[in-house]
C-alpha cells in the first residue's frame, strides 16, 4: 500500500510498519498525533487501528509474526501473546523520537468482561526499533466509575505544570454532559516513572482549530505546536494524553484526524 505524504511521512519504520500489516484485512482507522516534550514537537506519530479479526486466520501466529518483524522482544511478545486471544481490537503504533530512534508500539484492547486485570483496558508493548533491549508494558486502567471530584484530584496529582493542568481540567469539564460516551484512562508502566492521563475527546466534535487554545495550553508552548495545530485545524479532535513520561519528563499529546484507510484505489 502507497503512503500518502500528506497523511503519514514514508519514513523507513512507517513504511516497515505498513509492510508488517500488508495481510492484515482493510480497512483500518488511521490517526494522527503530536507530542510536546521537552520544549519540542515530536511530529509524525499515529496509530493504526483495527478488529483483531482482521488479523486473519491464525491471529495470534499473525501477531507474533508481526511483533517480531518489527524487532519487538521475544519477552514482550510472550505478554502480548498470552492475552490476544481476549482481545477485540489491536493497535499498532508508530513514533520518532527526538534522538532519531523510533519507538514501535503494538496494544491490545478489551472490553469489559474480557480485562485481564481490573480496570484494564489496553495492554500495550512499546519498544525501541534500533535497541529492542529498551521495551515496556503499558497499563491503561479505566478510571470512569470515580466521582467527578475523585477523577479531577487524580488529574490534578499526575500533572506537574499548572497550565496544562488547568487546559486537562477545562477539557474535562467541558466533556460533563457526554460523560456516559467519553474515557478518562490512567497509564503506568511498572518499573517507571510513566504516569499520564488519556482523555477521549471524539464525540465532542471538536476541530484542532476550535480547540487550539486549549491544546496551545496543553501542550506547555512547544515550538512548533501553535504552527502545526493550524496545519490541522479542520482535523476532528480524537484524544489528549498528558503527564509524566518514562523519562520523567511532563509531555502532553494531542491525537487528531481518524479515518478509515483502504487500499490504494478502494477509498470509500
Amino acid at each position: 500500500m502507497t503512503i500518502r505524504l500528506d497523511i503519514i511521512p514514508p519514513t523507513p519504520g512507517a513504511v516497515d510498519l505498513f509492510a508488517a500489516l500488508d495481510g492484515c484485512e482493510r480497512p483500518w482507522i488511521a490517526e494522527l498525533s503530536a507530542k510536546a516534550i521537552g520544549g519540542r514537537l515530536r511530529r509524525g506519530r499515529f496509530l493504526l487501528s483495527m478488529p483483531r479479526l482482521a488479523l486473519g486466520p491464525g491471529p495470534s501466529r499473525v501477531l507474533r509474526g508481526i511483533c517480531a518483524r518489527l524487532g519487538a522482544p521475544p519477552e514482550g511478545i510472550a505478554m502480548i501473546d498470552a492475552h490476544q486471544s481476549a482481545a477485540h481490537s489491536v493497535h499498532f503504533g508508530f513514533e520518532p523520537e527526538g534522538s532519531g530512534q523510533t519507538v514501535m508500539k503494538c496494544y491490545l484492547e478489551f472490553d469489559v468482561a474480557s480485562q485481564p486485570a481490573p480496570d484494564m483496558v489496553f495492554l500495550a508493548l512499546k519498544w525501541r526499533r534500533e535497541d529492542p533491549a529498551h521495551w515496556s508494558m503499558s497499563h491503561y486502567l479505566t478510571r470512569d466509575a470515580l466521582p467527578p471530584a475523585a477523577r479531577r484530584a487524580l488529574v490534578a496529582e499526575a500533572l506537574p505544570d499548572a497550565a496544562a493542568q488547568d487546559a486537562f481540567l477545562a477539557l474535562m469539564a467541558d466533556s460533563a454532559p457526554l460523560s456516559d460516551t467519553l474515557t478518562l484512562l490512567e497509564v503506568l508502566e511498572p518499573g517507571s516513572p510513566r504516569r499520564s492521563f488519556d482523555l477521549n475527546l471524539s464525540d465532542r466534535a471538536l476541530t484542532l482549530g476550535a480547540a487550539a487554545p486549549a491544546l496551545l495550553a496543553l501542550m506547555g508552548g512547544a515550538a512548533g505546536a501553535e504552527g502545526y495545530l493550524r496545519i490541522h485545524a479542520e482535523d476532528r479532535l480524537g484524544h489528549i494524553a498528558a503527564g509524566v513520561a518514562r523519562d520523567g519528563q511532563p509531555f502532553a499529546t494531542v491525537y487528531h484526524g481518524a479515518h478509515q484507510l483502504w487500499p490504494e484505489g478502494q477509498g470509500r
